[in-house]
């Protein structure tokens, strides 16, 4: 069985023309997902090449030239795929579907032999896999879709790339599932930067944040913003007690905790919603200083590239990423930093800050807009309680505190003595 389909374009079809411009896309997608796509050619041939029993074996080819996408959630702007190709070998059993690692998947200047098995026993089991060892690191950025990652387009880079990527995910055993992603460099050293230059925290910049998509507040990060501090101007508790809560790890790994992205999945599997997530500290700093205005279903991939890029090349020293993240983080509505934190809580500098005040900053940067929820009048609620027991044994065994300095540590002795006790004594007050 063999198709062809080919769609239509303008001739003066430019590289940055809107979607509009473009006609006979497929009117479903349009309805169903607001997708708007168009393309060249589209070819693809189907064929049964083996049957034994129960086995099935089937051969596909497909080829796309000339694709453009557009949909909200994918990405705010147009994207351009020049070209990609699959040829797959596919296996059907009774219970089973596998795509053959012999398939080959091939988009722009990148390819690759992926391997996919779904099973359906009593649950699901699904085994994937990719490894792509020594190709041109340019390769990849290269093929990056246009109007996809936004900071990425147009970075060039010498040296060799090598990934490997496994997921063996049975939904019976799920502590048993198995998540490996690394992706390794040879002789790799940037030579061009594109749209952003990633080494843009090394310097003074202006800092935008984002809610819902809307920007609410720009500041600079550097010496000329009064409210900013540097990572010395700051209790020593205070950046103990975010790691202990968020990234222990932060100024020995590289970007990526693959145990804790691995329990998080398993937890969220387990509970079926989002129920934790595997960010780590640098994951967090990347979306919020270059990924914060759209939240895109390619955002994660784009943010998981600039922390490798960061991290592997050395393009900002973790403590100079700590400095960003202390004076960018919010600890309440439109309250960003730990300045105008400490000022807004407890009516000190960020130097003065005590460890249970520096354990309470810590607690509520999950969900700082709910801060409100956390107190009965003035005092901490008493779930708070086990949160401070945590992080101080944390901090004691791994010899950060003595014992001495945690004695007397209670959440139920916090006082809050800035403006926020005007915020919250209820939903008619206005923080000062």
């Amino acid at each position: 069985m063999r198709r062809f389909i080919t769609g239509q374009r303008k001739e003066n079809r430019g590289p940055t023309a809107c979607p509009g411009e473009y006609k006979d896309y497929p009117p479903f997608l349009n309805y169903r997902w607001g997708a708007q796509i168009q393309f060249d050619t589209l070819a693809f041939k189907l064929e049964q090449i083996q049957k034994k029993s129960d086995l099935h074996t089937v051969r596909g080819q497909a080829h796309i030239s000339g694709l453009t996408l557009h949909q909200q959630r994918i990405s705010p702007d147009t994207v351009l795929l020049d070209r990609a190709t699959l040829d797959c070998l596919v296996n059907i059993g009774k219970n089973y579907l596998e795509l053959d690692s012999a398939s080959l998947i091939n988009f722009n200047r990148l390819d690759f032999h992926p391997y996919l098995k779904t099973e359906k026993n009593q649950d699901w089991h699904i085994i994937a896999s990719v490894n792509k060892q020594d190709f041109p690191a340019n390769d990849l950025f290269a093929s990056l879709p246009r109007g996809l990652f936004y900071n990425l387009e147009g970075l060039r880079a010498d040296g060799t790339l090598s990934y490997h990527f496994l997921l063996d995910m049975d939904l019976a055993l799920l502590d048993s599932l198995q998540l490996e992603s690394s992706l390794t460099a040879r002789n790799f050293r940037i030579v061009q930067y594109g749209n952003t230059d990633l080494r843009k925290m090394n310097e003074p910049f202006e800092y935008t944040a984002y809610e819902n998509g809307e920007p609410v507040r720009t500041f600079k990060i550097g010496e000329s913003n009064p409210s900013f501090r540097p990572f010395q101007a700051v209790s020593r508790y205070l950046p103990l007690a975010i790691m202990q809560s968020e990234d222990a790890g932060f100024f020995h790994h590289n970007g990526f905790i693959p145990s804790a992205i691995r329990e998080s999945l398993i937890l969220d599997l387990k509970e079926r919603r989002f129920a934790r997530g595997g960010s780590t500290l640098s994951m967090q700093l990347v979306k919020n200083v270059f990924l914060s205005r759209n939240k895109t279903i390619a955002r994660k991939l784009e943010e998981m590239l600039i922390v490798w890029l960061i991290e592997s090349n050395r393009l900002t020293t973790k403590e100079r990423m700590f400095e960003v993240y202390l004076n960018i983080v919010e600890w309440g509505p439109l309250i960003y930093g730990a300045a105008e934190a400490s000022h807004f809580y407890f009516a000190k500098e960020p130097s003065a800050l005590t460890l249970g005040e520096c354990i309470f900053l810590a607690s509520i940067i999950p969900k700082p807009k709910h801060v409100r929820y956390c107190f009965d009048g003035l005092q901490l609620k008493p779930y708070y309680t086990e949160f401070y027991n945590v992080i101080i044994n944390r901090l004691i065994d791994r010899g950060l505190i003595t014992p001495e300095e945690a004695e007397g540590v209670r959440p139920e002795d916090l006082k809050i003595t800035g403006p926020a006790k005007y915020y919250l004594a209820g939903p008619d007050e206005k923080p000062l």
